[in-house]
């Protein structure tokens, strides 16, 4: 017996040079070509009927998919994507067109990255909006509106709906963090 294995294309020939190439022979049956190289690659029975097609590596499923495979059936048209476009055209063109949803995820990820409790959806956000006439709880000006949590986020507060005021961009910014003591702001919040 020869000390070496049998190489791949050797499997398919009755004689085995070693014990171990023996033992593979179960391979022979299960080896099916590359989609893209045709190179002979093994496949356990239950994959090859789970995929249509199968890659011997990354490098080759990269290049089907650039040379060989559709615009169409990529996994990053999803309907939208023109030829030349970019793979992200369809989050841009989502963003531009849905600002309020991608603010309010924005804010949701913030409230999580300071551990706050509590949270709350765009609908109780926009009927809070309808409740103060979609004008500022402060000044009172019909101007675009921001979230502001009364008691803030750095300083403990939760993300329930009762301590979300709506505020135009300057007087949020003048608040910064400070609490400020309206009654009429902070009944809802402390009965928690």
């Amino acid at each position: 017996m020869k000390s070496k294995y049998c190489s791949k294309n050797n499997w398919a020939k009755t004689e085995y040079c070693s014990v171990k190439c023996s033992k593979a022979k179960h391979k022979i049956g299960n080896t099916i070509p590359c989609a893209y190289c045709n190179n002979l690659l093994y496949r356990k029975p239950h994959l090859i009927k789970r995929y249509d097609k199968h890659f011997c590596s990354t490098v080759c499923y990269a290049g089907y998919r650039k040379e060989v495979l559709p615009f169409y059936q990529q996994p990053s048209y999803k309907g939208v994507r023109q030829q030349g476009d970019t793979k992200q055209v369809y989050h841009k063109r989502y963003c531009k067109n849905n600002p309020e949803n991608i603010s309010h995820l924005k804010a949701r990820r913030y409230a999580r990255e300071k551990s706050a409790s509590g949270s709350h959806t765009l609908g109780e956000w926009n009927e809070l909006k309808a409740k103060h006439n979609h004008k500022c709880a402060y000044c009172g000006e019909e101007k675009k509106l921001t979230k502001d949590h009364i008691i803030p986020l750095s300083e403990g507060g939760k993300d329930y709906i009762n301590n979300i005021q709506p505020l135009c961009r300057n007087c949020n910014s003048k608040k910064w963090k400070h609490i400020h003591q309206h009654p009429h702001l902070l009944t809802s919040t402390t009965n928690e």
